[in-house]
């Protein structure tokens, strides 16, 4: 009996220790491990800049989640650039919802849910399969004197709901949006480290800064039907300011790839892997980083070990084959004064008629 007592006293202790997440942007011990890590380099830019407010480039790098109390915490380190790119966060944590995101949900951020959303011609954002959101989180940054805004939306089976602007804040747990919902949010934009510039695959690993949302269960329940509500799925990746280009940053990861363009377009039922994580799911672990790698004037984004045993050269972690120039591009010909890829007779007769020429 005596055993039985202490190991209930240390359980209680135990459970005291680990506090509720404090919504600041910042990764905290009560949400673990990840539960998914960011496999793809930013096509979006890499930050640099190491403010909490301003950031010049965007990346998800890992998705954490936990409920508590009451509340469902979710935490995205990485960075969201100050130019009013979007955060879309989607929310499966109860029956129903949507698995191709409609047209007719609530009119919030310019109508920008919306925009994401079948236009009629049986397109709209659609989800791995067992995902149907049921509730849209959006949040942006930027201006000269550096804000944040918020907004969310229900999403039922049918359409309709209510949505509602959230309010606005700036950086840091000071700066956090206290929305008249309960919903909670907060941005620490001082990663400087996560996946690099590119389209190739990246590690998200180590960043403890980004994006915080505290959500109040009860919005999950507009109807009285939801149930006790214990787990959640979340989906969320980078768009543009008018929520109609997504880049290449889905948490979890698209294994390397271009941005994928116009949301309505998209199906992440169609890509390897799930685009959405789990409360309680465990992250996998992080891919090789690759680059671009040379064969002759031939280009494939590849690892370094791998590019090394084909034969070819590597140009380094984080450089892509689809730039311009392309790292594997010839060197111009000196002399080439007509640009066509050759030193010939055209070349010299163009000097010749301008020589003596000075500007």
């Amino acid at each position: 009996m005596k055993n039985i007592i202490i190991t209930t006293s240390l359980l209680t202790m135990s459970s005291i220790c680990v506090a509720q997440p404090v919504i600041d942007g910042t990764v905290d011990a009560a949400y673990g491990a990840p539960n998914a890590v960011q496999n793809t380099q930013t096509s979006f830019g890499n930050s640099d800049l190491g403010m909490p407010d301003f950031a010049n480039g965007s990346e998800i790098d890992a998705g954490y989640a936990v409920i508590d109390s009451g509340y469902l915490y979710i935490m995205f380190s990485g960075n969201l650039e100050s130019t009013f790119n979007k955060i879309d966060i989607f929310i499966d944590a109860r029956s129903g919802g949507q698995n191709t995101l409609r047209a007719d949900n609530p009119d919030v951020d310019f109508d920008g849910l919306n925009r994401m959303g079948d236009d009629g011609t049986g397109n709209g954002l659609t989800f791995d399969t067992g995902f149907d959101a049921d509730m849209w989180i959006g949040m942006t940054c930027g201006g000269d004197t550096f804000a944040t805004y918020a907004n969310y939306a229900e999403l039922h089976t049918t359409g309709g709901g209510f949505g509602t602007f959230i309010g606005e804040g700036t950086s840091g747990g000071d700066g956090a949006i206290y929305g008249k919902t309960g919903i909670i949010l907060a941005i620490d934009n001082s990663n400087v480290g996560g996946v690099g510039f590119g389209e190739g695959l990246g590690c998200g690993e180590g960043v403890t800064t980004g994006i915080e949302v505290a959500i109040p269960l009860y919005l999950l329940d507009w109807d009285g039907e939801a149930g006790d509500i214990t787990s959640a799925k979340v989906c969320a990746f980078i768009n543009n300011g008018g929520h109609d280009h997504m880049s290449n940053q889905v948490i979890g990861g698209l294994s390397g790839s271009s941005s994928l363009g116009d949301p309505r377009n998209v199906n992440f039922d169609l890509i390897a892997g799930d685009q959405f994580f789990t409360i309680g799911g465990t992250a996998d672990p992080c891919p090789d980083p690759t680059g671009a790698c040379c064969f002759d004037t031939d280009c494939s984004d590849l690892a370094e070990t791998d590019c090394s045993a084909l034969g070819g050269e590597y140009h380094g972690d984080g450089s892509f084959c689809n730039t311009e120039p392309s790292p594997c591009a010839p060197e111009p010909c000196q002399g080439d004064t007509d640009g066509d890829g050759d030193v010939d007779v055209e070349d010299l007769l163009t000097v010749i008629g301008n020589w003596g020429c000075s500007p």
